[in-house]
């Protein structure tokens, strides 16, 4: 059993004399980093989705925002991505910092359960999305926002008397058009895929309480909420309980306290998702299968502010984001040809944040105002992993509820015990200037030390401005810029080093733990810099039109340099290699009719990327970049790669050119429709062939061309080390067209006379009720990586469509 312990205390960051002086400033009750967003969602006035996750929301509502629904499967969380880039297309580097009321939380889904930790969040108890972009705003955040930032802000208790919220919900999942054609592009049989994909339940239940006075304010409610996808005998289901409290302890301090505590459970299948592949029209008996993944998670946060005089305040926002998974997995022998396989697996995820700061707020005149905010933020990241897989054959015997934790030899059971810690330690200054109702500049300064840095400290500069031309010309327009840095942490193994199981059980040698290779003592996060320049126009105060630029350089990053045997080690790391991301983004929205009936709203918004690698390592054939060889300067990252006439060639770009979302509301007396459009143009996918695949030994190292096929083909290793060459059947045209979102609802009104109900609303949802697009497949955001493997590794279940009807009283 291997086990990994590490980490560095925070004490050890700074001398002693330092933690002396700052002691009694951190314990004070201060400020946290706020900065205004670039953009907001306003919850109630988007259409809602019948899938839960906070991502599902925001699909197609923001430019520059996107969100790939590239999994049917129920409680998987989609990819979002925020103006961020990676070298590895499925890392969640991309992915951008997700705060709650400005608490950062564990956002990403576990690698036991890969359960969504944003489905603990539903849209009842959301107020608003604060998506923030640019870089005078992402500077405050350093190197944990260097690929954008989105806040989620939670509604407190409105004023009154006590509201009572009830809702729910019920419809059912289907997968519409899926047939003969696309079962060949997926090579499955047709009747072994109409027993695992057939229609599934899915429904909801909330209630909410919440009240405010003088004292305060609070709203507390408890959820329950079930998915079964579109796969016959799988299961997701979800019980949350929170709490978002204000009280008002004195005219000059205020308390807010909130905690959401959620259970998830999600139950998969053999055939269909733990196995893609449906080859044959006979299922195994899947009575003694089991896939049972389960999470606890909790955030809870406290916030204290203090007015201290008019111009002077503190506060202090302390949060814990915690997330426990856990799964029991078992395959029985009549599934497996033989075999059986168990495995169990733990992981602890914890997130503990503390930010205080102190603002200052003055107008030297009319002209003039200053705001001012100097702050610190600690955070602590602990993650611990426990897992035992194995597997055994039942050849002299056995049983099915045998739970395969020793085999005959080392190969038949893997254990594993891990733990990752890390400490970040932040101080950061904001500075706002209005010198007059026209222009506005702002400056940011951030400095982060982590606790895996050899050389510890980063710093995060950027500047911002502003102007409006409608006092000087009479014009609603207004123009801003921005420019600055941030960073982006490197994966831990980088900074500490990585220890390795060694010994042999069979030549007696004690099995113990040794280091492969040490830490990387040039160590250091990735670079990013970044310009931003934008522009919008107000109609008549009821629609805005706004036009964004920015520019993304990445550099720096930490890659593998694989060695000769002479020196002892397989590879050791080095820094380098850069990349660009760069990009428009256009949005419309706003008010187009409104009358005493009839009300009309609009967003249209699209953006237009562009990536590219500028520079790759010498010698990138012998390093980890060693499959982004075949690049020049200037080709985008995500190109697809292929060999043709054994030499490497680009044949496509996974990235969509245009993406982005139509969403347009009508509203007749108590009538609403929404309509939400989503869409994505220019993307490729190459789909390899299930009938070319060869050893390269056996063709004596020539691809055999078939007519009907691409002359392309990916060169890979077998179990064996030998070499294979797949074949690609075809290139495939991703873009596509799709109604992500419909909803039509009926407020009573005057049918509500003289009963205690304040409110009534009877509401039709869908989900995904029509894709347009010329991709073989079911769902063109299916594939990752941009590639229809044979194994359908990295390819998404398929995307049902959901309908559901559903009633939401207050009381």
């Amino acid at each position: 059993m291997e086990q990994v312990t590490l980490g560095i205390r925070m004490m050890d960051l700074l001398p002693k004399f330092f933690w002396r002086a700052i002691f009694c400033v951190i314990l004070l009750p201060a400020g946290l980093v706020h900065v205004s967003a670039q953009e907001v969602v306003q919850v109630d006035s988007v259409l809602w989705p019948v899938r839960n996750g906070v991502e599902s929301l925001l699909q197609g509502s923001t430019a520059g925002l996107r969100v790939k629904s590239w999994s049917g499967e129920a409680g998987i969380q989609s990819i979002i991505n925020l103006r961020g880039l990676s070298m590895d297309p499925t890392d969640e580097s991309t992915m951008p910092m997700i705060l709650v009321n400005g608490v950062p939380i564990v956002a990403t889904p576990s690698s036991v359960t890969a359960i969504n930790p944003l489905s603990y969040y539903t849209p009842d108890q959301i107020e608003r999305i604060e998506i923030i972009k640019s870089i005078d705003q992402l500077a405050a955040y350093g190197v944990l926002a260097a690929n954008g930032a989105i806040n989620i802000v939670l509604k407190e208790g409105r004023s009154g008397p006590l509201h009572v919220t009830a809702s729910a919900f019920a419809g059912t999942n289907y997968l519409n058009d899926f047939n003969y054609r696309k079962d060949a592009f997926y090579d499955f049989n047709t009747t072994a895929r109409r027993k695992v994909y057939r229609p599934q339940i899915t429904h909801s239940q909330q209630a909410i309480i919440d009240g405010g006075g003088d004292f305060g304010s609070y709203l507390f409610g408890v959820t329950n909420y079930q998915d079964n996808g579109a796969v016959a005998e799988s299961k997701f289901t979800q019980q949350s309980l929170f709490l978002n409290a204000t009280y008002h302890i004195s005219k000059q301090l205020k308390a807010q306290f909130y905690s959401n505590l959620t259970l998830a459970n999600r139950k998969g299948r053999y055939a269909g998702g733990y196995e893609r592949g449906l080859a044959r029209p006979v299922l195994s008996d899947e009575t003694f299968f089991m896939d049972d993944n389960k999470n606890t998670a909790q955030l809870s946060s406290l916030r204290l502010s203090y007015q201290l005089a008019p111009a002077w305040s503190v506060s202090s926002l302390a949060g814990i984001s915690y997330e426990g998974a856990k799964r029991d997995f078992f395959i029985p022998s009549d599934v497996l040809d033989g075999y059986v396989r168990a495995a169990s697996a733990a992981v602890r995820r914890q997130l503990i944040s503390v930010n205080t700061a102190v603002e200052y707020r003055h107008r030297f005149s009319d002209r003039l105002g200053l705001s001012m905010t100097l702050g610190n933020e600690v955070r602590m990241t602990d993650n611990r992993i426990t897992s035992v897989d194995g597997s055994r054959s039942l050849e002299y015997g056995g049983s099915n509820f045998v739970k395969v934790v020793t085999g005959y030899n080392a190969n038949q059971t893997d254990a594993l015990s891990g733990h990752d810690q890390e400490n970040l330690l932040s101080f950061y200054g904001l500075w706002n200037v209005d010198f007059n109702p026209d222009l506005k500049l702002n400056a940011t300064l951030r400095a982060d030390a982590s606790s895996l840095y050899d050389q510890k400290w980063g710093f995060y500069p950027a500047a911002g401005a502003s102007y409006s031309f409608k006092s000087t010309l009479q014009l609603p327009l207004t123009v801003s810029a921005s420019v600055g840095k941030t960073g982006i942490l490197s994966r831990p193994e980088v900074y500490r080093g990585e220890l390795t199981a060694f010994g042999d059980y069979f030549s007696g040698n004690e099995l113990g733990i040794g280091k492969l290779y040490a830490a990387f003592e040039g160590a250091k996060s990735i670079d990013v810099f970044q310009i931003d320049g934008g522009i919008s126009y107000a109609f008549k105060d009821a629609l805005v039109l706004s036009v964004n630029y920015f520019d993304k350089r990445y550099s720096d990053f930490t890659y593998r340099r694989y060695l000769p045997n002479i020196y002892g080690i397989d590879y050791r790391y080095e820094t380098g290699g850069k990349l660009a991301l760069s990009g428009v983004e256009v949005e419309l929205d706003g008010t187009l009719i409104q009358n005493d009936r009839f009300q009309w709203t609009t967003n249209i918004n699209l953006a237009s990327y562009s990536n590219a690698v500028n520079a790759l390592p010498e010698d990138p054939a012998n390093t980890s970049f060693a499959y982004l060889q075949a690049l020049q300067s200037g080709d985008a990252l995500t190109s697809i790669i292929a060999t043709e006439g054994q030499q490497a060639r680009v044949i496509g770009n996974s990235e969509a050119s245009l993406f982005g979302g139509v969403t347009n509301t009508f509203r007749y007396k108590g009538f609403t429709l929404g309509l939400g459009i989503n869409y994505a143009l220019n993307a490729d996918v190459a789909a390899e062939s299930f009938s070319s695949r060869y050893s390269a030994s056996q063709v004596g190292g020539f691809f055999p061309l078939k007519t009907a096929e691409t002359p392309y083909y990916f060169v890979e290793e077998d179990a064996d080390g030998g070499t294979v060459y797949q074949g690609i059947r075809s290139i495939e045209n991703g873009s596509f067209i799709r109604l992500g979102r419909a909803v039509l609802s009926y407020q009573f009104g005057s049918f509500l006379q003289g009963l205690p109900i304040r409110q009534a609303e009877l509401f039709v949802r869908g989900d995904n009720l029509l894709t347009l697009s010329a991709y073989s497949g079911f769902n063109p955001e299916e594939n990752i990586t941009g590639i229809r493997r044979t194994d359908l590794f990295s390819t998404g279940m398929p995307l049902p469509s959901s309908v559901v009807l559903g009633l939401k009283l207050v009381l």
